[in-house]
């Protein structure tokens, strides 16, 4: 049996993404956070080959989160299928700390806000690296709330909040540990950090496995809408 020369870069196409793929799950399984020589090379091509194939919840630059935002990319998560996760973020907070104040960490167009707007806050800042984001939000934010376009990696929020939440948002930093640690400085005493990831990506799995291990957990919710599943972790104000 002869097979033809397109045939063959098909099949050889399917091997390497098996490959990547396979070599992506190694790295985020047990690689994650781990030192050893020529770590920086790997991650620079991993992390290249997931924003080439759209793979995986990676940093990208303000003008390509301008551009996603600009084509309506992220339309979606207004819609009745994200509902579920954010509607345990909600109720951790209104639960844990209620009449709170929150700083929304990649608030992107606002989709959270609008779910604390129904149950009430006392001050509520959102913060996002999209300039086409903030600025649908900014026109109509109502009193008590406040959104910046600005590098949530390096934003600096004034005063301190009782919930602190990356809502699908820790996996896009560079440093998400890093970026988690430097947050709680602004928590009030006694305030929670609320993280919700979607599962499917092993890059966040491997980020909430740490989070996990080295921070105390309040509590923790698995939630599966449809074919998306999330895990949603309230954590206390102290690292373990």
């Amino acid at each position: 049996m002869s097979v033809s020369s397109s045939g063959s870069r098909a099949l050889a196409a399917r091997v390497g993404r098996r490959a990547a793929t396979a070599a992506r799950s190694a790295y985020y399984g047990t690689g994650y956070r781990v030192r050893y020589p020529g770590k920086k090379s790997v991650e620079d091509r991993l992390h290249r080959w997931e924003t080439a194939t759209g793979r995986g919840d990676v940093p990208l630059s303000q003008t390509m989160w301008d551009e996603q935002y600009g084509r309506g990319r992220w339309s979606f998560l207004s819609g009745i299928e994200e509902m579920a996760h954010y509607a345990v973020i909600v109720g951790y907070a209104t639960f844990l700390k209620p009449d709170s104040s929150v700083l929304d960490v990649g608030c992107g167009a606002g989709v959270l806000h609008e779910r604390f707007s129904v149950v009430g806050y006392r001050r509520y800042t959102g913060v996002d690296i999209s300039q086409v984001a903030v600025e649908s939000l900014q026109d109509t934010a109502p009193p008590h709330a406040s959104f910046h376009a600005f590098d949530a990696a390096t934003f600096t929020p004034e005063g301190r909040y009782d919930v602190i939440v990356f809502n699908e948002s820790i996996t896009y930093f560079a440093d998400p540990l890093a970026v988690f640690a430097r947050y709680q400085q602004f928590l009030s005493p006694g305030g929670i950090v609320i993280v919700s990831c979607h599962v499917q990506s092993p890059r966040a799995r491997a980020i909430l496995r740490r989070l996990e291990r080295e921070n105390a957990v309040i509590d923790a919710t698995d939630i599966t809408q449809g074919r998306t599943s999330w895990r949603c972790v309230a954590f206390g104000d102290q690292a373990r």
